[in-house]
């Protein structure tokens, strides 16, 4: 039997009223209710002002019973239904759907505060209970921190679960539809909020991946089809950048920086794909992010994109209108905070930050203090003189100590970066005077720096210097055991010293010359400086010589690193053009597809024209293969194959036959041969089995042979190992029991303190519980005054009810009296309205005689012999009280209708005379004449036959207005 259809409002109506009664049962049914009203085949046909309370409560009961899946289900039936007629009602479901899933989430969220707060502080525990190690090890780990935890599991974590399912499937249902792309983009900045405000980073993510980013990927895919996401629009362009930008800040506060940096190349790709250049604004607020997102990675790589981005910001801010007085200080510092060196290039991010070519950081120095020097602060513009215009080793650490003390907060995270900078600085100005510096001296250089935040110790000074020695930036050695730090010059250097040594000496021998002396004692001093010479010039051969090689080994190095380097920019290279032969190769190859795709279809195009011509069935111009019509050309070539498809049918039959033949005959040969083979295969069997188990047999006793030789060899080394497995057990047997000799003296120490701790507990809390239990017996006592109070008013009040009902019953008495006079009344009034009734139709009946006999006077039946008495002389009295003749009154019937008998009294009670007595044969001659088949007398000039009316004298009518002697008409 199929189910009975039930109208929506009605259903609506019938769940309410389930609802009202507040039972889990009764809302179980009500949601049912409801389910059918969605399963029903009428759904789609129901106006949208019936379905949008009904999706509303069933949505509601969704929230409440955690529904989710009946919830998807329900939202795509009523956007299935209405989303060719009512867009704006499938975006007030989506919303009010949210709502009531985010209503609940703030609902779980007050309760599970509001039974945290009242979560005691200490738990109770009953003084009966003896003490066990178990009751006191749950006291001391169990603490109100785990049932807060718990609590919140219980309410928060399901509330939270249905609103992200809620915001998930909004998502879907609005999805790739330009119709529903505002309430779309709605939706996701709430789930934005959401994961920001209750820290869900894992959703965050699947929020971004798994349905933003593929529901983009799906709108360009499908942008063909009907009601798609149009891009190109400059509105949908704009509200889908705001959706990228708002993931872009709420990844960033998240700190998800992998899922910011696929955001910002979401954004890019965006920018990319719109065909109007995006708002300043907008752009100013991607760049920001950049440089979040370039300063978080942190890093000598991302240093340079972090000043490139904040240059960017600066350009399109102040485009905007939206620059602050701290911008164009960020963007100088940011530029000088780019350690020294040279930078790999990153194609990715010169590609996000829109840029031709790979920042560098003198060109990022040039362009800020080109454009910002003059709008800085006056401790920034100095920084920048110190470090780029004029630095001196001697003196720079000194100038900058109190300028960095007195940076604006905001400036505050460039100091480590600017500090290597400044520290880089230094030690490549020492490398062009000196071939060796001693620690100690560059550390009396930064000795300014102690009570900033560039304090140097000699720890991070050594760090610091391997690290530039290994990046690059300096070329120099570190000797650990003396202290010092050797750098590696040019050739060019040592001549240049040399030279200016020998001007200085000549200078200084004419500005003092050697006193005149004797010639004993000028070949003396000759001789001694002659000696003293020598010993330089070995001296200064063994430094050449070292030199030399360190020059040497320098040099190499440099070969080393600059082949490292061109084998990188070759291999880079390399790659590039790799990738471009294959981005070539792959075009080339799409584009031989697509031209052998087309010839191939004009091929089949042209062979399948051929073959419908040479088969005669249709003469085919080939020249003109385009204009003809390829759905006659494919009937054709499909009834070809038809025909085909039968002849080789025919074919395959006629072979199959032949090959059952030759099989039956192949085998009628082959049935001799059987005997013959199988004997020749068990001999076969046979021998293989004797050769497999010889060979296994052999392979056993070899494998025997070996175990037995591993056996006595292990042996021997048996009691070794027997000894020392001993020692090793007793040395741990006697460590265990001093461990667990201390671990037993600390449990008894820590239960100790434990009981004395638990048993004041007890002691407080028993007084509390006897104060609580006086507490409740005064309550007790005052709660039994009141029922008794309570009591002696229900007496009173049942009393008042008895008398009332007693005044009840005398009523509805005498309403019954009063009800059974006024049946008794209308009884009497139906009696006499009936005999006034059957009066009236008896008057009516006579009224009706007596006209048909005034008018049929001559044509009246008579008994024959009679004579009519005249008519001057009867009056109408007379006639009236005589009874009527045979011949003129109709012939009664005995019995006859209820009505007919009715009407027969009346009349009688009326005239006030009974009814005749029926005459006998002997003196009524008309009372023996046969009655007819219809009810009529024959005529006695008929000779007792049935004559028609129109063979009567007269033809005239029955008596009684043309009715029968029955009674009835014709």
């Amino acid at each position: 039997m199929p189910p009975i259809y039930v109208k929506p409002e009605n259903a609506l109506k019938r769940s309410e009223e389930l609802l009202a009664l507040g039972t889990p049962q009764s809302q179980q049914q009500a949601f049912e209710n409801l389910v059918e009203v969605f399963q029903s085949k009428k759904f789609k046909h129901t106006p949208v002002a019936i379905l949008e309370p009904i999706v509303f409560k069933f949505l509601d009961l969704c929230v409440e019973m955690n529904r989710k899946a009946h919830a998807r289900q329900a939202l795509v039936q009523f956007k299935n239904a209405v989303q060719t007629t009512s867009v704006s009602s499938i975006e007030k479901v989506l919303n009010h759907f949210i709502a009531q899933a985010e209503s609940r989430l703030t609902a779980a969220t007050e309760q599970a505060k509001a039974e945290v707060a009242a979560l005691p502080e200490n738990p109770v525990v009953d003084d009966e209970l003896p003490l066990q190690p178990s009751a006191l090890l749950l006291d001391t780990f169990v603490d109100s921190v785990g049932d807060r935890e718990r609590i919140e599991r219980r309410l928060i974590a399901p509330a939270q679960k249905f609103c992200w399912d809620a915001y998930d499937i909004s998502l879907d249902i609005a999805k790739s539809n330009d119709r529903l792309e505002v309430i779309y983009q709605s939706v996701a900045h709430r789930a934005f909020q959401f994961c920001k405000v209750h820290q869900r980073k894992s959703d965050f993510r699947r929020l971004c991946e798994q349905r933003l980013r593929k529901d983009l990927t799906n709108a360009a895919k499908y942008g063909h089809q009907q009601h798609a996401i149009n891009l190109s629009d400059p509105e949908t362009l704009s509200r889908f950048l705001d959706t990228r930008f708002l993931q872009l800040e709420t990844a960033v506060e998240l700190e998800l920086w992998q899922e910011a940096f696929r955001s910002v190349e979401d954004v890019h790709g965006l920018v990319a794909a719109g065909k109007k250049v995006a708002k300043p604004a907008m752009m100013a607020n991607y760049y920001e992010k950049l440089t979040q997102i370039f300063k978080a990675e942190g890093g000598k790589q991302t240093a340079v994109f972090h000043a490139a981005a904040w240059a960017r910001y600066f350009q399109y801010a102040e485009r905007a209108g939206i620059s602050n007085d701290k911008a164009p200080g960020s963007v100088l510092l940011s530029a000088l905070a780019v350690p020294l060196g040279e930078v790999e290039t990153k194609q990715r991010l010169i590609a996000l930050l829109n840029l031709p070519k790979m920042p560098t950081r003198e060109s990022l120095v040039k362009d800020a203090a080109a454009k910002h020097l003059k709008r800085v602060l006056a401790d920034i513009r100095q920084i920048y003189h110190i470090l780029e215009a004029d630095f001196q080793p001697t003196t720079a650490c000194k100038n900058l100590a109190p300028l960095i003390s007195s940076l604006a907060p905001e400036y505050q995270p460039y100091l480590p970066a600017l500090r290597e900078v400044v520290l880089s600085r230094l030690v490549q100005e020492l490398a062009q005077v000196y071939d060796t510096v001693t620690l100690s001296h560059i550390l009396n250089l930064v000795k300014p720096f102690d009570n900033t935040p560039w304090a140097t110790e000699k720890p991070s000074l050594e760090k610091f210097l391997m690290t530039a020695c290994r990046r690059g930036d300096i070329n120099a050695s570190v000797d650990h055991v003396a202290q010092t730090i050797t750098f590696v010059t040019s050739t060019a250097q040592p001549n240049r010293l040399s030279d200016l040594a020998i001007v200085l000496y000549n200078t200084i021998q004419y500005l003092n010359p050697a006193p005149v002396t004797s010639r004993a004692d000028a070949f003396a001093a000759a001789i001694a400086q002659a000696e003293e010479e020598r010993k330089q010039i070995a001296h200064r051969r063994q430094i050449v010589t070292k030199r030399r090689e360190l020059m040497e080994e320098a040099n190499l190095r440099k070969q080393r690193e600059e082949s490292t380097a061109l084998a990188e920019r070759l291999k880079v290279k390399a790659a590039e053009d790799e990738r471009k032969a294959k981005e070539a190769a792959k075009q080339a190859e799409f584009d031989r597809l697509r031209k052998q795709m087309d010839d191939a279809r004009r091929a089949e195009a042209e062979q399948l024209a051929k073959q419908l011509a040479d088969k005669g069935a249709l003469k085919v111009d080939i020249k003109n293969i385009e204009d003809l019509d390829s759905s006659k050309l494919v009937a054709l070539q499909v009834e070809q194959l038809a025909k085909e498809k039968r002849e080789h049918a025919e074919r395959l039959r006629i072979v199959g036959k032949r090959v059952d033949h030759l099989e039956r005959a192949m085998r009628k040969e082959e049935r001799p041969l059987l005997a013959d083979d199988y004997e020749r295969q068990k001999v076969e069997d046979k021998a293989a089995h004797e050769r497999l188990s010889a060979e296994a047999k052999a392979l056993a006793i070899q494998q025997q042979k070996a175990a037995v030789e591993l056996k006595s060899r292990l042996g021997r080394m048996l009691p070794d190992y027997i000894t020392a497995r001993d020692n090793v057990e007793s040395q741990r047997e006697a460590e265990f029991k001093v461990a667990r000799e201390k671990a037993r003296a600390k449990v008894d120490e820590e239960k100790k303190k434990l009981r004395e701790r638990l048993i004041e507990r007890i002691k407080s809390e028993k007084a509390q519980r006897e104060k609580e239990e006086r507490e409740i017996e005064e309550r007790e006592r005052r709660d039994a005054e009141e029922a008794e109070a309570r009591a002696a008013e229900e007496a009173a009040r049942a009393e008042e009810e008895a008398r009332v009902a007693a005044e009840i019953e005398a009523r509805n008495a005498e309403a019954a009296e009063r009800a059974a006079a006024v049946k008794a009344e209308r009884e009497a009034q139906r009696a006499k309205d009936l005999e006034a009734a059957r009066a009236r139709m008896a008057r009516e009946e006579e009224a009706e005689r007596r006209r048909a006999e005034r008018s049929s006077g001559a044509g009246t039946y008579r008994r024959p012999g009679a004579a009519a008495p005249p008519a001057e002389t009867a009056s109408p009295s007379s006639t009236s009280a005589a009874a009527p003749s045979p011949a003129l009154a109709p012939t009664k019937v005995p019995g006859g209708s209820w009505r007919e008998r009715a009407a027969a009294k009346a009349a009688a009670e009326a005239n006030g005379t009974t009814s005749p007595a029926p005459a006998s044969p002997a003196a009524t001659p008309a009372a023996a004449t046969p009655a007819t088949a219809d009810g009529e007398n024959a005529s006695p000039a008929s000779g007792g036959k049935w004559v028609p009316r129109r063979g009567r004298g007269g033809g005239a009518l029955p008596p009684s207005g043309g009715r029968t002697a029955s009674g009835r008409g014709w």
